[in-house]
């Protein structure tokens, strides 16, 4: 994915003005995902109004067998069958409808969580390895539970508004042609519970985000504890671990019981608005059919059809009214999640540098190949300055590497070794200046075939699961036993792996586990050193935290690797002093450097 298709990726296409500015962000919907979700809103109004013909057969069907004096339209048998005929039609035409809207809502709900999902994962794994990114467990949190989040937000809230915005006015509409009180009644008790719901949608919001927080923090905190059980148990912490854990959870508890408090309340509200709605109602059309009310229709006393007609409107009067007011907790959990959403994405934007993108068309074959470069070649920063997290790391930097020079970047931490190094793998787009390799601009360059010219050996290797020999081959996949022991010599590794059950097929586990730091140390440094293709090394404080019979076997390994190769070390290590190299001192003063 190139830079610009990640850029891309993060901003969504036009947003509803309906959705208001609170909603607008990574989850907006684009214009086609709104219009499938106020068509699916459509088609649920559509449907709900279709029962306004069928509350008139009905009522014309029972008051004719009730007062036969009002109707005899459905009296006889032809006219009883044609009558249900027509409101088994209806029924399933609404049926038809409401499978449609919910078919369509639920899809519509699902490309905009994919969509969402990608464009994390794609900022996440487009991201600089340099970058500072959120923790594994936050991020796991935040992918899975909030994105899902979304989808009972956009497929039942959002039809949801489009449906309260037309049925309940065409019910009132139906109900003021037969009585203009009942639609005042309607009227009157109708916005009550959205108002109140709104009222009480506020707070749920609140509790939800809060709910969302907790659950962010107890991803990350479970993670982080099962990663490192090992160490908790050497240590003799796994007591005070579980109390930990078990705090956690009870927050996590008490967050999910206060939203489940605001819910059952806001239920209770619904209810019992509807439900005097619906009896004042019934209220009218029973004295009104006693005859003790007069007034409230255009001319004729309110009758038993027109009286069973508006009955039988009202419940559907207000069923969209209590469904938008239920679907106000999924938009206060898609709310929470989708603020929660941006805001990691901000956070990712604003804390990590996008990967700079290789563009072969930019590369001349004279210079460099796609693969490998054929000769060492100089290196030269020219007035290069970056900045990362708000913070000015190297500022206009003049450094120059001769080809199959070996030199030191020496310097105190936050002096700019690291970032150095980094720029030079193409991790950072400059802020200015420039990085000239063999006289080309870095820039310019298929980053790709320089970085497969390039040894990166740092202080933290990553091992995976999977054989000694499965690790080795990551750096060259065509080696053979042979190569893997010459690595292994050249890193001062060969007892250790002499030592290990089954050699070379001896299987460890994730991160190295089961292994010592510097033995992962010099199994990284053998899987660079078995690369042939690599012309310059790059290491970044290859002896930081080993002792010192260790640090001697990766210091040789490094003088063996750098026969022929460009070598430049970050180190503030004196044990590496030792090497024959050219000091280059990196002062308080960022950009400033020293020759040695």
């Amino acid at each position: 994915m190139s830079a610009t298709d990640l850029n891309q990726a993060r901003v969504t296409s036009k947003v509803e003005d309906e959705l208001g500015d609170k909603e607008k962000g990574l989850a907006a919907l684009g214009e086609q995902e709104a219009r499938r979700l106020k068509s699916a809103g459509r088609l649920f109004a559509l449907s709900d109004l279709l029962w306004i013909a069928q509350a008139w057969l009905v009522s014309s069907v029972v008051s004719s067998f009730v007062a036969p004096q009002e109707n005899h339209a459905g009296s006889s048998s032809w006219g009883l069958i044609s009558f249900l005929a027509i409101f088994v039609l209806l029924a399933a035409l609404r049926m038809l409808l409401n499978v449609q809207a919910s078919k369509r809502a639920r899809q519509t709900a699902r490309t905009v969580k994919s969509r969402v999902r990608g464009a994390l994962l794609a900022a996440i794994s487009g991201a600089s390895p340099a970058s500072t990114l959120p923790s594994a467990g936050a991020v796991a949190a935040h992918v899975g539970d909030q994105v899902d989040a979304l989808g009972p937000y956009l497929s039942n809230f959002y039809p949801q508004k489009i449906r309260v915005s037309l049925v309940p006015l065409g019910i009132i509409l139906a109900t003021a042609a037969v009585s203009w009180l009942a639609a005042i009644i309607l009227l009157v008790t109708g916005p009550l519970i959205p108002v109140f719901m709104a009222l009480i949608g506020l707070k749920a919001k609140s509790a939800s985000e809060g709910q969302q927080a907790e659950l962010t923090r107890m991803s990350g905190f479970l993670l982080d504890r099962v990663r490192g059980l090992e160490t908790l148990r050497l240590f003799g912490a796994v007591g005070r671990t579980k109390d930990q854990i078990r705090a956690v959870g009870e927050a996590f508890r008490i967050g999910t019981m206060k939203v489940l408090r605001i819910a059952f309340l806001s239920s209770t509200v619904l209810e019992l608005f509807s439900a005097l709605g619906i009896a004042f109602v019934a209220v009218y059309v029973g004295f009104s059919l006693l005859g003790d009310v007069k007034i409230g229709t255009w001319g004729a006393p309110l009758g038993y059809t027109s009286g069973l007609f508006i009955l039988l409107l009202a419940p559907d009067y207000f069923a969209p009214l209590r469904a938008y007011a239920a679907a106000y907790h999924d938009r206060a959990a898609g709310l929470a999640a989708t603020e929660a959403l941006s805001e990691l994405d901000r956070n990712i934007r604003a804390n990590s540098e996008v990967l700079p993108v290789s563009d072969p068309s930019r590369t001349t074959c004279e210079t460099l190949n796609r693969s490998r470069m054929r000769s060492t070649v100089p290196i030269r920063f020219d007035g290069v300055s970056l900045s990362l997290g708000g913070r000015r790391v190297l500022d206009s930097m003049d450094l120059e590497v001769a080809a199959g020079e070996a030199a030191l970047l020496l310097g105190p931490s936050g002096s700019g070794k690291t970032t150095i190094i980094d720029c030079l793998l193409g991790l950072h787009d400059l802020g200015e200046g420039r990085i000239l390799v063999g006289g080309r601009d870095l820039a310019q360059m298929d980053l790709m075939g320089w970085r497969q010219s390039l040894a990166w050996v740092g202080q933290a290797p990553r091992l995976f699961q999977g054989s000694v020999r499965a690790n080795l081959r990551k750096a060259e996949p065509d080696a053979s036993d042979e190569d893997m022991w010459r690595a292994l010599a050249l890193a001062g590794a060969v007892d250790l792996v002499e030592r290990l059950p089954r050699g070379l097929g001896t299987v460890i586990g994730e991160d190295g586990f089961g292994l010592s730091v510097g033995e992962i140390r010099r199994i990284g440094l053998a899987r660079a050193a078995i690369r042939k293709a690599p012309t310059t090394i790059l290491a970044d404080e290859p002896t930081a935290g080993l002792d010192g019979e260790t640090a001697r076997d990766v210091i040789e390994g490094l003088k063996a690797m750098s026969h022929g190769r460009t070598l430049l070390i970050a180190t503030h290590d004196p044990k590496l002093l030792g090497i024959t190299a050219r000091h280059i001192r990196l002062c308080e003063k960022i950009g400033e450097e020293v020759e040695a």
